[in-house]
C-alpha cells in the first residue's frame, strides 16, 4: 500500500549503523576481514529490525489498523490488481464501440475504488463486497462475454444469450457504481459539515460587520453633534 515508508526509514538508520560497526570492527578491533563483514551485516540487522518495526507500528497507528488487518487488506489489494490486469488485457477482444465504452467505464470505477483504498486502507471496510465478489464476477463475465462475442457463426439463441449477458454486465456496472458511492458516503458527510461551517462563519461575519457598521454610524453621528455644538459655542461667543 502507499505511504508506508517503514522499510526506507529503517534502511536509512541501519545502513550507517552497519558501516559504523564494520569500521570499528576492521580498524579498532582489528578482526579478520570476513568477520568484519559479518559484524557489519549484523549491525545492519540489529539496527534495521527494531527501526522498521517502530516505523511500521507508527504507520499502523496513524491508519488506526492492526497488523493483521493491514496484511489482510494488502492481500486483497494484490488480488484486486491481478483482476484489473485481466480486465485491462480484455481490451484486445473488444469488437464494438458500445462494449469498449462499457468496459472502459467499469475499469475506471474499479481503478478509482482500488486507488482510494490504497490511499486510505480503512475505506476497505465500506467496500468489502467489491473485493470479495463484485470485482471478480465483473472480470470473469467480461472475459467470457468478449471471448464468445468475437466467435463467428453464432446461432440466434447464442446471440440472445450474449445480449442478456451484456444486460447483466450493465447491472454489474451499476453495482460497482453503488460500491463507489457507498465508499464516498463519509466523504460527502464531511463535505456537508464543512459546508455548514462555511455558512455559519459567513453568517457570523455578516453579523460582526453589521455591528461594526452600526458602531461606525453612531460614531459619525456623535462627531457631527460635537461639531455642531462647537459651532454653536463659537457663535455664542461671537467668534
Amino acid at each position: 500500500m502507499k505511504r508506508n515508508f517503514s522499510h526506507f526509514i529503517a534502511s536509512v538508520i541501519a545502513v550507517p549503523a552497519g558501516l559504523v560497526v564494520w569500521l570499528l570492527s576492521s580498524n579498532v578491533l582489528d578482526i579478520h576481514m570476513f568477520l568484519d563483514v559479518v559484524a557489519g551485516i549484523g549491525g545492519f540487522g540489529v539496527s534495521y529490525l527494531p527501526a522498521q518495526r517502530i516505523s511500521h507500528n507508527k504507520h499502523l497507528e496513524k491508519l488506526k489498523l492492526t497488523n493483521s488487518e493491514y496484511k489482510y487488506i494488502k492481500e486483497q489489494l494484490a488480488q484486486a490488481k491481478e483482476h484489473t490486469n485481466r480486465l485491462r488485457s480484455s481490451y484486445m477482444n473488444i469488437r464494438s464501440l458500445k462494449d469498449a465504452k462499457m468496459v472502459f467505464d467499469i475499469n475506471r470505477i474499479v481503478k478509482t475504488i482500488i486507488s482510494s483504498v490504497e490511499d486510505d486502507p480503512r475505506q476497505f471496510y465500506s467496500v468489502q463486497q467489491f473485493f470479495h465478489s463484485n470485482l471478480e464476477t465483473a472480470v470473469n463475465t467480461i472475459e467470457k462475454y468478449l471471448y464468445l462475442y468475437k466467435m463467428p457463426g453464432k446461432s440466434k439463441n447464442e446471440r440472445i444469450q450474449l445480449h442478456e449477458t451484456r444486460l447483466s454486465m450493465l447491472e454489474l456496472k451499476r453495482t460497482l457504481q453503488s460500491n463507489l458511492s457507498h465508499m464516498n458516503q463519509s466523504s460527502y458527510q464531511d463535505l456537508n459539515v464543512e459546508r455548514d461551517l462555511i455558512k455559519m462563519n459567513a453568517t457570523r461575519a455578516k453579523k460582526r460587520q453589521a455591528v461594526l457598521d452600526n458602531k461606525l454610524g453612531k460614531q459619525k453621528i456623535n462627531l457631527k453633534r460635537n461639531e455642531k455644538s462647537k459651532v454653536k459655542e463659537k457663535l455664542h461667543r461671537g467668534e
